[in-house]
């Protein structure tokens, strides 16, 4: 039986949300524990910010009902890390101060990377504190090397 990483990570809520919805490879490697989800209240509330703007989408896109993907969400973020809330006075990072508090519970929560698809601002910085930030296949590169699975 082979064993499976365990591996912490900050999934932005352009990446979050869209998986949980359509069950991509990051939504199930964080319900199978493979992955582990950080976040804090901040994380969370803009997840459910974002489930409900883009419901319309989603449902006609998969039939999803927002109220299901939030389910998945509570459950992802009981299984998950909780950190603790960025301090006000934490000095500005990126660029855009909103993805400060992503950058933030990825330093404090020991994340091995951030997976982001905001090309913006995240993306740009291309690490943070030592913590590689990509795209999602960027970041299954990363895992089979950083985290090659036995045979």
């Amino acid at each position: 039986m082979s064993e499976k990483p365990i591996v912490p990570v900050i999934v932005d809520t352009n990446v979050l949300v869209p998986s949980l919805y359509l069950n991509t490879h990051i939504a199930r490697f964080i319900k199978s524990g493979i992955l582990i989800l950080i976040w804090n209240d901040y994380i969370y509330r803009e997840a459910c910010e974002i489930i409900y703007r883009l419901a319309p989408l989603y449902h006609r896109r998969a039939g999803v009902y927002p109220e299901e993907t939030l389910e998945i969400l509570n459950l992802i973020s009981q299984l998950g890390s909780k950190v603790p809330e960025m301090p006000d006075d934490w000095p500005p990072v990126s660029s855009d101060r909103d993805d400060d508090p992503f950058l933030w519970a990825a330093w404090v929560g020991g994340a091995e990377y951030i997976i982001s698809d905001d090309y913006t601002h995240i993306l740009r910085l291309k690490s943070f504190k030592g913590i590689p930030i990509g795209r999602p296949g960027t970041f299954f590169r990363w895992i089979k090397i950083a985290h090659p699975m036995p045979s």
